[in-house]
């Protein structure tokens, strides 16, 4: 009986110990220490890093006109130079492949243009997003989207930043800032709440914590208005108390994870949907995009 349970305790230890936990699927600490900042590599210093896989990604080409234009957000996580087996990452080369197919047919545009401009869209519209604000938007997204124009959305988490793996607040500040030679603004950062916990087990005091402090933070870091939460994990999707809370503080708009496409004209606001892309060709990026539009 003894060598019985001294086996099921080493089981147990050796199960505890080969079970991995994503840093997607972690939260960020309530309260953050001060700490030396950490030291990651500039675009300052090494100019636009050699990203490009696929020739011709800024060949131009004429976007479908559509009598029923839709909006499509996609979301990713981190970004990678090389083969990968973790679900929110999504390689370069498959990466680029998603943008090649993404620049023929959507308009690629943001959410203030959506929704203050949707109603007179002519053409599909797909808002591309990254949560967290991993170390690979600097070193892969930002240089790639600044080569060929594209604009980008980035939720952060403000208790992620400066932690090993995550941009620090110098680098999100020199994204924003950055403006093509015609003047145009490419990377926007808006709220993924303050501590990456699920949101629709909060009661309303800690909601409108996580919302409002959130929101405090990246406005003084970067000096704009932060005016779209996106829901971690996606949990509290149309839930009463987060909407009239974020509306409260001044939010416009909520980005959830489910999985839809809505007509220009008639957007909810509250419960943007987005469609999550994961570690998959992008035949299979494809695919979801035209059953998701039905075209």
């Amino acid at each position: 009986m003894k060598h019985f349970i001294l086996i099921s305790l080493l089981f147990l230890l050796m199960f505890n110990l080969s079970a991995e936990v994503l840093p997607e699927q972690q939260s960020a600490p309530l309260v953050r220490d001060i700490a030396p900042p950490v030291r990651y590599w500039s675009t300052h210093q090494q100019g636009l890093l050699p990203v490009q896989t696929l020739p011709g990604l800024d060949t131009q080409s004429q976007i479908p006109l559509r009598k029923d234009p839709k909006l499509l957000v996609v979301l990713y996580h981190n970004i990678v130079f090389g083969r990968t087996g973790n679900v929110y990452n999504r390689d370069l080369y498959n990466f680029e492949h998603d943008l090649a197919f993404l620049k023929r047919n959507f308009t690629i545009t943001n959410f203030k243009n959506v929704l203050t401009q949707g109603w007179q869209a002519k053409t599909d519209q797909v808002i591309i997003t990254f949560d967290d604000g991993d170390l690979s938007l600097y070193a892969i997204v930002y240089p790639l989207f600044r080569q060929y124009e594209l604009e980008a959305t980035i939720f952060l988490v403000p208790n992620f930043i400066g932690e090993v793996g995550y941009m620090s607040w110098d680098q999100i500040r020199e994204m924003s800032e950055y403006r093509t030679a015609s003047g145009k603004k490419l990377f926007f950062f808006e709220s993924h709440s303050l501590t990456h916990r699920m949101m629709g087990e909060m009661d309303a005091q800690d909601v409108r914590h996580e919302l409002e402090t959130s929101k405090q933070i990246i406005e003084e870091q970067i000096g704009e208005k932060v005016t779209v939460l996106a829901l971690p994990f996606g949990s509290g999707a149309g839930d009463g108390t987060i909407i009239n809370e974020a509306y409260d503080l001044g939010y416009q708009a909520i980005r959830t994870s489910v999985a839809q496409v809505v007509p220009t004209k008639s957007i909810n606001a509250w419960a943007i949907g987005a469609m999550n892309v994961e570690n998959y060709s992008t035949d299979v990026f494809v695919q979801k995009v035209l059953a998701l539009t039905g075209r």
